[in-house]
């Protein structure tokens, strides 16, 4: 939109928070009102879902710091309950089939070095390893909470890493203010390393802002500082989140209370998800012999590549801020409602 030109990257023109479903048209009133018979009650009924689940989490959440002094007990434990959880939470909100949309990445399409010896599993990433990955909801850390029950990085306003829980991280994903004010004193390093030891991976939402999934946002230095290598201690893989972008409501989560978002969410029928992996066995390859400010560089440009149609900008997670507060009173003046159809 024309308006929001002001938060939108400079050299591309690509606007990292218009969210998808403005653009949609409104249906006709009386099949409004079809869906409203057929849709409400199983939106209803997918609600009580996905609240059993974060309850079930919260309870998974509570156990598992009884079982924190025993690690090889509490790990096996944890994945299978967060497992459950998580899965459970994305029935609710529509997501109807996770298990195959797994796929490892095209290194050629990637225009990067394919590794030497055979490539690793899409999902296989180790203890203490730093899975990158882009932001577009909390559906994301639903996803790989899921997938590979690790802990979460997101970076506070300053850059600097603040490690959380799942909870926490869904809390964080769907919060209302985009950035954190600076956390313990903490590098990226030392907390793969209190992974490592507690036997999961890391995921790191580096941009700190939720987008539309158009683009990869700025990664602040701050978030990689003290790391000696991509490659080290444990490796580095990347993986792509990409959903459905059609539909009265996507699951991308740029605007409003986390509330609304899974309100809206629960009365569309289904959404869909693909992840693309890119494993540490090929990304160790790729930034061998460079220094870590180019790695940086590089990964992100890589993680581009595996979202389709997606951009590089310099537009940062302090704009998200911005753009919600203009949102909210652009809303207040009705200039955004989505236009209805000719007759």
């Amino acid at each position: 939109m024309e308006k929001f030109r002001q938060f939108g990257d400079g050299g591309t023109g690509v606007n990292p928070f218009t969210p998808l479903w403005c653009h949609h048209k409104a249906s006709s009133l009386p099949m409004r009102l079809l869906k409203a018979v057929v849709l409400v009650p199983l939106g209803l009924l997918k609600f009580c879902v996905f609240a059993t689940a974060i309850i079930w989490l919260i309870l998974t959440e509570l156990l598992c710091k009884l079982l924190s002094p025993i690690p090889l007990l509490r790990r096996p434990i944890h994945w299978f309950l967060n497992y459950a959880g998580c899965s459970m939470a994305l029935l609710g909100l529509g997501f109807w089939f996770t298990a195959g949309s797994n796929e490892v990445a095209d290194h050629r399409r990637l225009k990067i070095l394919p590794p030497k010896a055979g490539r690793q599993y899409a999902l296989d990433a180790k203890r203490g390893t730093i899975v990158l990955a882009n932001l577009q909801g909390l559906t994301d850390v639903l996803y790989l909470g899921m997938k590979l029950c690790p802990t979460f990085v997101f970076p506070a306003a300053d850059g600097s890493p603040v490690a959380f829980s799942i909870l926490g991280a869904l809390r964080r994903a769907g919060a209302r203010r985009a950035t954190l004010p600076p956390g313990k004193p903490q590098t990226l390093a030392e907390i793969a390393e209190t992974a490592r030891s507690g036997w999961c991976p890391v995921v790191v939402f580096a941009e700190g802002a939720r987008t539309n999934g158009s683009c990869v946002l700025a990664w602040k230095p701050k978030t990689f500082e003290g790391l000696e290598s991509f490659e080290k201690p444990c490796g580095t893989a990347l993986v792509a989140l990409e959903y459905n972008k059609f539909g009265a409501y996507t699951p991308h989560h740029t605007v409003g209370t986390a509330f609304r978002h899974v309100f809206w969410m629960c009365l569309q029928p289904f959404h869909t998800v693909k992840t693309v992996w890119l494993p540490s066995s090929d990304v160790a390859v790729a930034v061998r012999g460079k220094p870590v400010a180019e790695q940086t560089a590089l990964l992100r440009s890589v993680l581009v590549r595996m979202l389709p149609g997606a951009v590089e900008v310099d537009v940062s997670a302090d704009k998200h801020t911005e753009f919600m507060a203009y949102w909210d009173a652009d809303q207040k003046r009705s200039y955004t409602k989505p236009k209805e159809k000719k007759k």
